[in-house]
């Protein structure tokens, strides 16, 4: 008998004990290790935070979903491992302690936004990073919405969580244009490179930036951020941008307390270091996939931090680590970039495919988005009920009021 427990329940670590659960023998083990009690799409965190997500149909409950696909969900955190011992150390919502012994461990626990040590910031800046965060970015956004006055938000960050952002809280502003009691809102998007979208192609740059001028969002380019206040940001500059709620977005690394946790080797990033089997460069029975990890390949070149190169990673790591289990080796994970897809609000998307060389936008591109959605849910449900899911989605949005 093995037991697998897999820390971290965002797209990458739900899909793999997804997978695991119906696929290793009954006498193993697969547990789930996540502080939430329901999934939320990591890319979809923006519509949390403007309001416009679907709890009833979007997210998803750990505890009776891992009771219909061979896992259990242990709600807690994970604070440390001890490796010679083979104990994950958790830390549960009563504040206890406690240990969960494992023969293998996977830590897929994502990245968080890179604030580079800017003064003010984890104090006065709204982050996109976890569930809560987003919601509570709602609590703030719904009030401000509801003052009947004019209201800046600060943006920092024109990557896809910053710009996606900024287009949600346009389009909402938008509709409320008829309610006299609502907010108007100035949205500033502030990036420190000179376009939007710095790690995709120009040509989706530019497209991009055009579709955000016609939501007449203020674009800042190569404008840094010097400093944040309750109420406003300072640039480099000496600029003073007032606004009444702000945003982190740019820059990604591991959570701090991940480095060298274990003593396990990391980066300067706070990624676990690991071979391209996805199994920790310091222990084998130890393996970190996603964003939090840093993935070698065969040239020398390193995974990006990819939603789909997580998806990716996962569903790998399902495979070689089930055949591991059954006597095999493992695999190296072998990553092909598939392009990119980026929201501008619900009617609107721009993606890049075949190694950046074509760049389609409009509304059927809005459609691929909403089907990566649907093959993560694929994954983790199976086919049956993300038709449902689907045509549940269709229906809800045919009949419920405007």
């Amino acid at each position: 008998m093995s037991r697998v427990v897999i820390v971290g329940g965002g797209a990458a670590g739900l899909e793999l004990a997804s997978i695991l659960g119906r696929s290793v023998n009954r006498q193993d083990e697969v547990i789930l290790v996540e502080g939430e009690t329901h999934h939320y799409w990591k890319p979809r965190f923006h519509e949390i935070a403007a309001g416009t997500f679907d709890n009833d149909l979007d997210t998803l409950c750990y505890f009776s979903h891992g009771a219909k696909n061979g896992y259990m969900h242990y709600q807690g955190w994970m604070t440390d491992i001890k490796r010679e011992e083979k104990q994950l150390v958790v830390s549960k919502p009563n504040g206890e302690t406690d240990f969960i012994k494992y023969d293998y461990l996977v830590i897929a626990i994502g990245a968080i936004s890179n604030d580079f040590a800017t003064p003010g910031a984890q104090e006065h800046c709204q982050f996109l990073d976890t569930p809560e965060q987003a919601r509570n970015s709602w609590l703030q956004i719904s009030s401000l919405l509801r003052s009947g006055q004019q209201r800046t938000v600060n943006i920092v960050g024109a990557g896809a969580t910053g710009l996606e952002l900024a287009a949600e809280l346009a389009k909402v502003s938008k509709r409320l244009t008829l309610n006299p009691y609502a907010a108007r809102l100035t949205i500033n998007l502030i990036e420190a490179a000179d376009r939007v979208l710095p790690n995709s192609p120009l040509k989706m740059s530019r497209q991009a930036q055009e579709m955000l001028e016609s939501y007449d969002i203020n674009i800042m380019l190569n404008t840094r951020i010097a400093g944040v206040e309750p109420q406003g940001m300072t640039t480099s500059d000496g600029l003073k941008l007032d606004a009444d709620i702000q945003f982190w977005a740019a820059g990604i690394k591991a959570p701090n307390w991940l480095k060298n946790i274990g003593g396990l080797e990391s980066n300067s990033a706070n990624q676990l270091m690991v071979q391209q089997t996805l199994v920790s460069t310091l222990d084998p029975s130890i393996f970190a996939l996603g964003d939090c990890a840093a993935i070698p390949q065969g040239d020398g070149a390193m995974v990006p931090p990819k939603a789909q190169a997580a998806n990716r990673a996962a569903v790998h790591l399902a495979k070689s680590l089930t055949g591991l289990m059954r006597g095999k080796c493992l695999t190296p994970f072998v990553y092909k970039d598939g392009g990119m897809v980026v929201a501008i609000g619900h009617n609107f998307a721009i993606s890049t495919m075949m190694n950046d060389k074509l760049i389609l936008k409009g509304r059927l591109v809005r459609r691929l988005y909403d089907t990566i959605f649907r093959l993560h849910q694929k994954t983790v449900s199976g086919l049956f009920t993300m038709s449902r899911l689907i045509i549940a989605k269709r229906l809800k949005c045919i009949f419920q009021p405007g």
